[in-house]
């Protein structure tokens, strides 16, 4: 998690270096798209990725995951040159930090969602938080490291300087991640057959199908925010944005708050709704009631602080609580799915979050795009309102998703436990009927 959504979460640092120094010839529609292709990327294999942890491929997952991204970041560091202004190549950044580094980041994304899960069943929200809480760490850490170093050893060194902390953490990650035993191992069957990673019986569940969407629209409203949150705190007069010089150190603007602070205390209070929405899951044995509550709340903000904020304080106010609120609900998904997902369904887990994050990445994709548009045609106030839109419409799937699936638990008829039911009936009645034959 600290090198995959931590790196998603870091984004607007770089954001803000390539608007104000790197790319400055590149619109805020072009910027957005290397951010929202790191989230497509990093979610949408998911669909494969899980299916080949419940076949216990982790070792390939988690070897390919490293080389990706260590490679990508190691290769940013020579698509700007020099690091002088405008000397950065678009292409080029897109190319590694967004495709390169995006495919190297589901690897690891789905590896350790799923396996801690599986490894504590019992505590499986806490397990999850405490995991999602890397995300946050990452978050803090990659942004103000960016900072530092590449104010004082420009562009192309501590780029390469920050590619070798990803692979150095992310092979730390490599080495000690393994599934748990006592879960069924499923092989992975027919490459070519839709059925090897699409299990039909998920989209026939209709709490799980509103909840995919509600978790869809949630990171197509939450990173169509976080990534303008340093440009929104400039636009407004809350921060000034620190300029780099060709790499000898900072250029300040005038004095103030700088407007990567804004960025790196959202993330880093999100890492406390990350372990606090973990702690409710697991008190009220429901994920989906804390995702309801927080994505209202985190939808009336949007609305109100983000066009509305008068002062610096009431900005910092924002980000913070606004942090907190997006940490558990980014934190929760996994634990929704496994929520769910019936008992008898568990050895298909990995498959059924897998293909939820490939639908959410393509909101995911869309969502900062329509805000960077939206931005460009309105302005700043239009990309809280966009965001205040999704949560909203998400707390009312959330809360229809919950209800259908305590009335599932009720009555189960037509429900995926039913359908399991059902073909192992099936499957017995066959049996039995070829035992008779042979007789």
């Amino acid at each position: 998690m600290f090198n995959c959504w931590g790196m998603v979460n870091a984004y607007g640092a770089f954001m803000g270096l390539y608007n104000e120094h790197l790319l400055t010839r590149s619109t805020d529609l072009q910027l957005s798209l290397i951010g929202a292709t790191e989230c497509f990327l990093l979610l949408f294999p998911s669909v494969f990725a899980g299916r080949l942890l419940d076949a216990r491929r982790h070792y390939y997952l988690g070897f390919t995951g490293f080389l990706l991204l260590f490679l990508g970041y190691f290769l940013l560091s020579f698509t700007g040159r020099q690091g002088f202004k405008d000397q950065g190549t678009y292409s080029l950044v897109w190319l590694t930090s967004g495709l390169m580094a995006g495919l190297g980041m589901t690897c690891f994304f789905t590896y350790s969602s799923h396996n801690v899960i599986q490894w504590f069943p019992r505590k499986r929200y806490i397990a999850a938080g405490i995991t999602s809480a890397g995300a946050g760490a990452g978050g803090i850490v990659y942004p103000l490291a960016f900072k530092f170093l590449v104010s004082n050893r420009g562009f192309p060194t501590g780029v390469r300087i920050l590619s070798s902390i990803v692979a150095g953490t992310t092979l730390i990650a490599f080495i000690l991640g393994a599934p748990c035993a006592d879960v069924p191992r499923r092989s992975v069957g027919p490459v070519f057959h839709a059925s090897t990673w699409i299990d039909k019986r998920a989209w026939k569940s209709r709490p799980y199908v509103l909840y995919v969407v509600a978790v869809s629209l949630v990171y197509g409203g939450f990173y169509s925010l976080a990534f303008h949150v340093t440009e929104w705190a400039e636009i407004k007069g809350f921060g000034t944005e620190d300029l780099i010089a060709g790499g000898q150190g900072e250029r300040p603007g005038n004095n103030g708050l700088r407007t990567f602070w804004f960025l790196t205390i959202m993330n880093g209070t999100s890492i406390i709704g990350r372990l606090a929405s973990a702690v409710f899951a697991t008190k009220w044995s429901n994920p989906i009631v804390v995702h309801t509550a927080t994505c209202l709340i985190a939808s009336l903000l949007a609305f109100f602080f983000w066009p509305f904020a008068p002062n610096n304080a009431a900005a910092l106010v924002f980000v913070s609580i606004f942090g907190i609120l997006g940490g558990s609900m980014l934190s929760l998904p996994a634990s929704g799915v496994a929520y769910l997902i019936p008992d008898e369904l568990q050895s298909h887990a990995g498959q059924w979050t897998g293909m939820m994050w490939s639908t959410v990445s393509v909101f995911a994709l869309v969502g900062p795009l329509i805000a960077a548009e939206l931005n460009r045609k309105f302005s700043m106030n239009a990309v809280g309102y966009w965001t205040g839109a999704t949560l909203l419409v998400t707390t009312i799937l959330f809360a229809c998703s919950m209800y259908l699936k305590s009335q599932e638990d009720k009555t189960p008829t037509g429900s995926a436990v039913e359908q399991v039911k059902s073909e192992q009936q099936t499957r017995s009645s066959t049996d039995g009927g070829d035992v008779a034959t042979i007789v």
